[in-house]
């Protein structure tokens, strides 16, 4: 059998299906050794690419293989690394152009191809925080074997990795605001429990430990019915999709008519996003600049109030379903939310959120009625409108502009953070623009660029709409509507309960390191290295002139290699001036 393989960088995406870009000859000019760098407290990454002639099983464990087909010959990798490792065979994903993409980092440990199939595994190293600066060394070694032969090495990738002796903080700890909205009614759905059920909060568990590690700092409460209205999935006929979110809060109508709120489940949540440092801020939606339904009657449930907010109720005396009609129950509704979370002692974290408003008028409304309803609550809008910057920008307190928005008003935005220093700005993506993104057909170095652009623009963070708004099958197809493959999530469901990790989503971790450094060594007034480590990854640097259909190019760096130095100079340069 004959063996190809080579090493990759972290951010390198294997492509199936367009052999014009790469094939087998492509490996075999890749190089059989890498360097990598990282700080203390880190990780440091890399990929393996692999191929042979035969049929094969890529084993990256010690445990013994035994193929139902009994043709196909084993092939095992195995390291010698320095430090603690993680191995994962990297999925690959149907994507918008037919092609297959690599994404999901799979927790089995075996994976079966036929002859001349091309596979990538990642290797993630864990740098502690009390490790050594120095230089490492190691081997990633590749074994074949047959039936009860024994294995033989045939092949090996050197592997170099300097520590540096910067100190990375925790993820919530980090400094950057990531937002990365939750839809724990979809995970319900995806595994079969009931909604807000143990079994539903013992599986939430696990992705808000993902959502902590990840660095996200704030909580998505739903407060009313399908505030997206499901992102039009009830219309959606070529593909497979149940998109709608639900309350948190139930409310239930007593026999005396007077309405009672239950918010033990939100609290619930609140409370398990907390316990992995997910505690900056709570995003409520639901309440303002909620998705008209034109379908199910095109009605809303409260006429005479100023939004579509749909609240449910339980008659106790009929033991029936409804909602609230009126709009002094929706606002009685709203104050009482407002007097839990004063009560609570929660209230300065608390965000009434809206999700791209469209309309000014329309929108200017809601939110003065709910400013006379409940006064002390503050708000939160992503906005994909520039003329909404200047005409809100003194009334809401997080405010996330979409990326164009963002350069096109941004001298308002640093006029507006200049002014008031206490206020949140993020800046966000979407389903578009095509630069930078987080598709599947994306380049990785989309998340590099992701925090390296926010600390240049000045911004505190990040917002993407969606972790886990999955199609119904999104580990057999993440296609949906108008929607680039890849938007609607950052991670995929496994059977066991936990969310399967992306490159996707190591690499915008990655590029929120590179945020950390850029601030820690803004802070210590190391402005010749923040400039020259600007010039290693960014090809334009006028915020009025990145526009999102640029070419990535034209915008910011593709080499691997960049990056790499580009982090080694900042953590060099703040080794030295400490």
């Amino acid at each position: 059998m004959k063996i190809t393989y080579g090493a990759a960088p972290e951010s390198f995406k294997l492509i199936w299906g367009d052999r014009a870009r790469f094939n087998k000859s492509s490996i075999e000019a890749m190089p059989k050794d890498i360097k990598l760098v990282s700080g203390r407290n880190d990780t440091a990454a890399m990929q393996l690419v692999i191929s042979a002639d035969e049929l094969f099983a890529l084993n990256i464990s010690s445990q013994p293989w035994f193929s139902q087909d009994a043709r196909r010959k084993n092939i095992r990798v195995a390291c010698e690394l320095p430090f603690e490792y993680e191995l994962y065979h990297i999925g690959m994903h149907l994507c918008d152009d037919a092609f297959y993409r690599a994404d999901s980092l799979q927790t089995g440990s075996v994976c079966e191809v036929d002859a001349d199939g091309i596979l990538s595994v990642y290797c993630e190293i864990k740098i502690p925080e009390r490790a050594k600066k120095g230089s490492y060394s190691g081997k990633i070694k590749i074994f074949e074997g047959y039936g009860f032969a024994d294995e033989e090495l045939v092949g090996e990738i050197a592997v170099s990795l300097e520590v540096y002796g910067f100190v990375f903080p925790k993820n919530k700890d980090n400094g950057f605001h990531l937002d990365l909205w939750q839809h724990p009614s979809n995970i319900a759905r995806q595994y079969g429990v009931a909604l807000w059920s143990e079994r539903h909060f013992d599986i939430l568990r696990n992705y808000c430990e993902s959502l902590g590690e990840a660095g996200v700092k704030c909580v998505t409460v739903i407060a009313s019915e399908i505030p997206w209205n499901g992102q039009g999935c009830q219309n959606e006929q070529r593909y497979e999709a149940n998109l709608f979110e639900y309350s948190m809060i139930s409310v239930t109508r007593k026999q005396s008519g007077e309405l009672e709120y239950d918010y033990s489940v939100m609290q619930k949540y609140i409370d398990l996003c907390a316990e992995y440092g997910i505690d900056e801020c709570i995003s409520v939606y639901g309440l303002v600049n909620v998705w008209d339904t034109k379908e199910y009657g095109g009605m809303r449930t409260a006429p005479d109030y100023p939004d579509g907010v749909h609240i449910r109720v339980l008659d106790e005396a009929s033991g029936s379903y409804g909602y609230i009609h009126k709009a002094s129950e929706i606002d009685s509704y709203i104050r009482s939310l407002q007097e839990y979370f004063i009560n609570t002692n929660q209230i300065e974290k608390v965000r009434i959120a809206a999700d791209e408003p469209a309309d000014i008028e329309a929108y200017r409304k809601s939110l003065e009625h709910i400013k006379a309803v409940a006064p002390v609550f503050k708000y939160k809008t992503a906005i994909n409108h520039a003329e909404f910057v200047n005409e809100f920008g003194r009334d809401i307190y997080d405010f996330a502009p979409y990326i164009s928005a963002m350069y096109s008003e941004y001298d308002a935005l640093m006029q507006f953070k200049a002014e008031m220093p206490e206020k949140r700005f993020l800046y966000y993506v979407c389903c578009c623009p095509e630069i930078p993104n987080s598709f599947l057909r994306s380049e990785l170095v989309d998340g590099y660029y992701v925090g390296i652009l926010a600390a240049f623009a000045k911004m505190d963070g990040f917002l993407r709409w969606s972790y886990t708004c999955w199609t119904d099958h999104p580990n057999r197809d993440l296609r949906y509507g108008p929607f680039p493959v890849g938007d609607l999530g950052y991670v995929y469901p496994s059977p066991d309960g936990y969310p399967i990790s992306t490159l996707r989503l190591k690499t915008l971790i990655r590029g929120i390191r590179y945020f950390v450094l850029l601030k820690e060594a803004e802070k210590r007034g190391l402005d010749e290295v923040i400039g020259k480590a600007y010039d290693m990854v960014l090809r334009e640097r006028d915020i009025k002139k990145l526009y999102a259909n640029w070419e990535r190019e034209k915008i910011m760096s593709l080499s691997c290699d960049d990056y790499r130095e580009f982090a080694a100079l900042l953590m060099s340069a703040l080794e030295e001036q400490k």
